[in-house]
This record gives C-alpha cells, structure tokens and sequence, in this order.
C-alpha cells in the first residue's frame, strides 16, 4: 500500500554517497562496454510505506581510466536508469542506480568507484 500525499506526515531528504566497482578493458581498437544496476537502502526501517514528492538525482561520484599504452583513447560514464521503491522485505526505500561505462583503446581500462545521490521520501509513519 502506497501512502498519497495527504496520508504523508514525515518528509526525509537524504543525500549520501557509496562505493560500487563498475570496471571494463578494451585491447587494440576493440571497444568494450560494461552494464551494471547497484542498490541502496534508505530510510528508517519504520516506515509503513511511502510515495515520493520527486525523483531520485543520482551523480557519478568517482571515475578512473588508465591506459598502459601511449596513444588516443575515450571513454565514458553514464547513468542509464535511476529509480526508487517501496521494498516490501526489508520496509524501506530501494534506490536503484543502472550504470554503463565503456571504453575504446590499447591497454585501457574505465571504472566508476562510486555514486552519489539525493532522495527525498515523503513517507507515513506509524503513530507514537
């Protein structure tokens, strides 16, 4: 059950940041590309349910390329999805964050390390 706006009597605003390892190698001129959805749970574990006032905002919050090799290469950081839900196991928040980073070189290497984020959650919560 989805609490609407007039069963809300709780507003959290959350920024945060965590650690996640998204890595990917390219050889020669071959381009490589890496997909992967990371997790995060938020909130207090009280909640009864929620709805959210906006969208979760999601950042790339750390990158690295490194190339043994001397000579051009690219690459690039995307966030492809973002989205937040109720998870009924645990009672809280889910936010999710689908990321790809690819690369096209000799002896390159492209990661994220980490995402940053702000959520907020305009929630019910029981009374007492």
């Amino acid at each position: 059950m989805v609490a609407g706006p007039n069963d809300a009597n709780h507003l959290f605003v959350i920024d945060g940041q965590f650690d996640a390892s998204l890595t990917v190698g390219s050889q020669g001129t071959n381009f490589a590309v890496a997909k992967e959805t990371f997790g995060v749970l938020l909130g207090p574990s009280s909640l009864i349910d929620s709805s959210f006032e906006q969208l979760p905002q999601p950042s790339i919050a750390k990158t690295q390329m490194f190339s043994t090799a001397p000579g051009a290469f690219s690459g690039t950081w995307d966030i492809i999805d973002v989205d937040a839900d109720w998870d009924d196991e645990s009672e809280q928040v889910e936010l999710r964050i689908e990321a790809q980073v690819s690369c096209s070189g000799s002896n390159l290497s492209a990661s994220i390390n980490g995402f940053a984020f702000h959520v907020t959650i305009l929630a019910a919560l029981p009374a007492g």
